[in-house]
């Protein structure tokens, strides 16, 4: 089993998640301490081109002097009166500035079924393996059958995937995975998943591994951010492999939710999740880390309703309004 570099800022985090409660949440306080006790600010490497690991923490009298936008009542209102006007029977949302703060949760404990969005955490998996087992991701792979592990019904294809009677090689199949989606490739990645080292990594950040042989388990919008944070602090990875992989998802082909919300110039590494099973509601989530210039942030918003162009939309819409909030405090 791998011995991550899980940071101890990623504990500390989990520890302060886990007293925060549901329904609509606003918090300046960050990973280094909190503002009402006297600023700590916190001291990271340098973003790269998608990570920015944290460091330490030392007393900032810029962080002190600093001041962030608490646009918590106006997103609350502004989500409560979406939800209204699209006729949308759950939206819940997280917001963190990455850089020291703030954090804004509305119903961000009510539970969603994943989807997709769990093949991020499979793409951390065979990353993590490939770095104590350098050719693990050349091995070669045939795609014999399909795999009854695919979802009953998808309404966002694949632009491209996967062929019968084809041989992918594992990265191949990672790349194909994240970037189009591909259900096909992530059935057969499940299949020879380090299931060892995927339980590890739902145990380092909190999460309960049932998720990963129970259809029916669930994930908070909360929960789930903590995977794009791991990524950007590169605390779990590699910062190498902590940039592929968000490259990989900077490269996903789907443009609608977060990204229809933000201009095409603004880069956002991102994945989208959607689920309808039977009788059930309509469930897309999008998550991920916008790039603004300088001023990284971490968004994820999970929906339920009837339809999904209207699900999209309502993503897209509460990812504009965000931008727009960012953009007016810190201009580009």
């Amino acid at each position: 089993m791998l011995q991550k570099r899980f940071s101890w800022e990623l504990f500390v985090w989990s520890a302060c998640m886990l007293m925060l409660g549901g329904g609509i949440v606003f918090s300046m306080s960050n990973d280094c301490g909190s503002r009402q006790h006297g600023d700590r600010g916190q001291v990271r490497s340098g973003l790269k081109e998608f990570t920015n690991p944290l460091l330490e923490c030392e007393v900032s009298a810029d962080t002190i002097a600093s001041s962030k936008e608490d646009f918590s009542l106006d997103l609350t209102a502004f989500v409560t009166g979406l939800k209204k006007k699209l006729e949308v029977s759950e939206i819940a949302v997280y917001f963190r500035d990455l850089n020291n703060g703030p954090i804004i949760g509305i119903n961000q404990n009510i539970p969603f079924a994943p989807a997709s969005l769990l093949k991020v955490p499979i793409m951390m998996t065979y990353l993590g393996h490939a770095e104590e087992n350098l050719n693990f991701l050349n091995q070669k792979i045939v795609f014999k059958t399909s795999s009854s592990l695919l979802p009953d019904e998808q309404n966002i294809l694949p632009d491209q995937h996967i062929e019968l009677g084809h041989t992918y090689t594992v990265d191949e199949l990672v790349v194909r995975m994240i970037k189009y989606s591909d259900n096909q490739a992530m059935a057969l990645l499940y299949e020879g998943l380090p299931i060892a080292e995927q339980v590890e990594l739902y145990r380092r950040v909190g999460i309960d591994s049932e998720i990963l042989t129970d259809p029916s388990s669930k994930i908070s919008v909360k929960q789930y951010s903590i995977f794009f944070r791991v990524l950007f602090n590169a605390s779990y990875l590699s910062r190498t492999n902590s940039e592929r992989a968000l490259r990989l998802l900077s490269e996903t082909y789907f443009n609608y939710g977060l990204r229809a919300g933000v201009p095409s110039a603004i880069p956002i590494a991102h994945k989208f999740g959607e689920r309808k099973f039977g009788d059930e509601l309509q469930q897309l989530h999008d998550c991920g880390i916008i790039y603004y210039p300088n001023h990284p942030y971490l968004l994820c918003v999970m929906t339920r309703g009837s339809e999904t162009a209207l699900l999209q939309k309502t993503i897209a819409e509460i990812s504009k309004f965000v931008y727009e909030k960012i953009n007016n405090q810190y201009g580009i």
